[in-house]
């Protein structure tokens, strides 16, 4: 089925314009990826077959037939019938491209395979792809050639005859060749070879050499202290009042994070119940750690009874006058919550 779905594609395809040449098996496998494939088998065959099926005995004979078995009819239909049959994605396709033209894959066989299969089949003859470093159309070089993009770059449409050879540069490079450095990047020579290396990470935008001595100009977060130092981390946690009274600081590069005290603290100076300026309610200052108060806990306990014991008591006592029992039922929340209030300010 999927072989009758390219039909009228590859009839378009014999004609060898380039144009026609667009793959409907997979959106993304190009056409000079499909003829790469199809080589690249065509090549393994070649390595498979390149013994023969000759092995011990007379070595002047094996010799003798190998020579005539490398150049044979009956190796290539070998080497072709067992194309694509290891590819397990766009096989169809390889399939077709096999079939379609097996006969400019024997004459390539047959002309003594004096060129590169992959140079002759699909650059020059299906006119697919292009050498390595040219693109387009017409194959053009692309730019910088034979240093495409000065190295630091990529060719759009390289290989291909797709693309305008413009060159992608790597982070850090800039410019139509690749040949400048980008902003927070600075230019190196090394044996004739132009590098651009990342600026510090306290330089803002731009430097003139590594490490902080060679910012141009501190970011936020860092401060110049002269050209022996450069730019040097602000140590915001120094500042008063940075984070809030239930917080603690820690100064990053060029910044700061405010974090958490632990439950048990009411302020702190680090994480953990160790770190503790004073202990929150229910907690207790013992070895120099905010623990539990045993005797809070207890007392805790013991409210909470009373607190239920009053309720209960009220539903029982007025059990058959809802008005009453409304107005002490209230009474009793109003004490609940001055109560509670009480104990929270003696606990601070």
């Amino acid at each position: 089925m999927h072989l009758l779905l390219l039909l009228p594609f590859f009839q378009l395809l014999h004609g060898l314009d380039v144009s026609n040449f667009v793959p409907k098996v997979s959106a993304d496998i190009s056409p000079c990826k499909s003829c790469k494939i199809l080589v690249q088998s065509f090549e393994k065959g070649l390595e498979k077959t390149k013994n023969g099926h000759f092995g011990g005995g007379n070595t002047a004979w094996e010799e003798k037939n190998l020579l005539t078995y490398a150049k044979s009819e009956v190796r290539f239909v070998e080497i072709h019938d067992s194309l694509c049959t290891e590819i397990s994605r766009d096989q169809d396709m390889c399939f077709y491209l096999s079939s379609e033209y097996e006969h400019h894959l024997k004459e390539w066989w047959t002309d003594g395979r004096q060129e590169d299969l992959f140079q002759w089949f699909c650059v020059d003859k299906l006119k697919v792809c292009c050498p390595p470093k040219h693109y387009g159309p017409d194959c053009l070089p692309c730019k910088g050639y034979p240093n495409v993009c000065n190295s630091h770059g990529t060719c759009k449409g390289d290989g291909t005859r797709k693309g305008n050879g413009s060159c992608k540069c790597k982070n850090g490079y800039e410019g139509t060749n690749c040949d400048h450095c980008a902003n927070n990047y600075f230019a190196i020579q090394k044996n004739n070879t132009f590098t651009c290396e990342e600026c510090h990470k306290s330089c803002k935008d731009s430097c003139t050499d590594s490490g902080p001595k060679g910012c141009d100009e501190c970011k936020d977060g860092w401060v110049y202290m002269g050209e022996g130092e450069g730019c040097v981390d602000v140590d915001e946690c120094l500042e008063q009042d940075v984070c809030t009274s239930q917080q603690f600081c820690i100064n990053n590069d060029g910044s700061y994070s405010c974090l958490s005290c632990d439950p048990s603290c009411t302020d702190c100076y680090g994480d953990g119940n160790d770190m503790c300026f004073n202990c929150a309610a229910g907690y207790i200052m013992k070895d120099k750690k905010c623990i539990v108060d045993t005797k809070w806990k207890s007392s805790d306990q013991s409210r909470y009874l009373t607190y239920g014991g009053l309720g209960i008591a009220t539903i029982i006592i007025f059990r058959m006058n809802t008005t009453i029992a409304s107005i002490v039922g209230a009474f009793i929340a109003v004490y609940i919550m001055v109560a509670e209030y009480i104990m929270n300010e003696l606990y601070k």
